[in-house]
């Protein structure tokens, strides 16, 4: 096991006054990293996310599982930054640190007088990390600048939500809370680009991520599109050049993408299923089987098909064709993944009450490193008199 030691931030200290997702999700690959990280929580009841469901309960003890997954590796302490006690503390803990995390709506840090031109003063070296809605630093505010945000709303800006979903039904709001993820990754990159930048410089420095910024550009295709053609893309099925598309099986579906830019792998691949009648319908060119004149006949031809299989059994079939496919699978499917056991995602997380979860850690793998092991949340304010007595030592010296 290599070692802590051989992490790229091991050293780098990290303050964290983050909160839900996009932040904490930033934090935990900080953490994974090798940061050493202090979480500051309000008093009584914590940050938000330790209330979000499923909640754990054991031994009169309560953990959130999303509290559990994104708040590992942490040191937790309570401050209460409305008082002036609590200022003064956090204003020395800050003098110790390399870089602050937070993702407080537009102007909260500065009405408590804590913003980064007051913090950079104490430490001119602090890289801070600001993750909002709509972005905060000036010259590029703009009318939405004080807008609320959240998942939700930021996929629907973005224009993400338009180009999602069924041809004929509503925009759909994609699962995996993109909204929040995405910036926490840019985030990360940030951090990173900032550490680096202050190696060779010296120099911290406010970096200010945009939810809404962060979404909208991995809609490029959308936008390039839309000044080429002058038509936004919509909802519809992605037949064109690579016929893409989802397929029902007998127990489920799968997508697949069916391109046949060669006669001969599609006269092989329909008489191999004996569906070679295809090939002759006015409506089908077998060249181009993407094509909208093909599309529909090809779908329930293709369906019709399927509808004797199983889900797992017609992608290896698509697959011995060349064609690429795969299963849609659900959250069992992937918690059971023999491919993901192999590629070592899974940990299993001390959940802080007595037992453990099994989530997902790094999705990265490395020749020469290997990332932290992960330890457990902490219990709302547990280090705090740890680390208030070194932070107290070390202005003694």
């Amino acid at each position: 096991m290599v070692g802590k030691a051989n992490l790229p931030l091991n050293g780098i200290k990290v303050v964290d006054l983050t909160h839900v997702i996009a932040g904490p999700y930033c934090a935990a690959i900080l953490s994974d990293f090798g940061a050493d990280i202090i979480k500051i929580e309000p008093p009584v009841k914590g940050e938000r996310s330790r209330r979000i469901m499923p909640i754990i309960e054991r031994d009169g003890k309560q953990m959130s599982g999303l509290f559990a997954t994104l708040n590992r590796n942490r040191k937790g302490i309570v401050i209460n930054l409305k008082t002036e006690e609590g200022k003064i503390i956090f204003k020395n803990l800050v003098a110790t640190m390399d870089v602050l995390l937070e993702n407080f709506s537009p102007g909260t840090m500065d009405r408590l007088g804590l913003g980064y031109d007051t913090l950079r003063k104490i430490n001119p070296n602090l890289i801070y990390v600001a993750i909002s809605g709509y972005g905060q630093l000036e010259p590029y505010t703009g009318p939405y600048t004080k807008w609320g945000a959240n998942n939700a709303a930021i996929q629907a800006m973005s224009g993400l939500m338009e180009i999602s979903g069924d041809t004929n039904g509503p925009p759909a709001i994609l699962g995996a809370t993109l909204g929040d993820t995405i910036p926490g990754l840019w985030s990360v990159i940030s951090t990173f680009a900032a550490l680096e930048h202050r190696r060779n410089t010296g120099e911290g420095q406010f970096v200010d991520v945009s939810m809404y910024d962060c979404l909208a550009s991995m809609c490029f295709k959308s936008v390039t599109d839309y000044h080429i053609t002058g038509v936004p893309p919509v909802r519809e099925e992605p037949w064109y050049t690579t016929f893409t598309t989802r397929l029902k099986c007998m127990d489920g579906y799968i997508a697949v993408s069916l391109w046949g830019g060669a006669i001969e792998p599609w006269e092989q691949f329909l008489n191999d299923i004996g569906l070679s009648d295809i090939l002759s319908h006015p409506d089908f060119s077998f060249m181009h089987p993407g094509r909208p004149d093909s599309y529909e006949i090809l779908k329930k031809t293709l369906e019709d098909w399927l509808a004797k299989i199983k889900k797992w059994d017609a992608v290896k079939i698509l697959l011995s064709f060349g064609f690429t496919a795969g299963v849609v699978q659900n959250a069992k499917d992937i918690y059971d993944c023999p491919q993901l056991k192999k590629r070592d995602l899974f940990i299993e997380l001390n959940d802080g009450i007595g037992g453990t979860i099994r989530t997902l850690g790094s999705p990265i793998k490395f020749s020469n490193m290997k990332i932290r092991k992960a330890n457990p949340p902490h219990l709302l304010g547990q280090d705090t008199e740890a680390v208030l007595a070194e932070l107290h030592a070390d202005h003694s010296e």
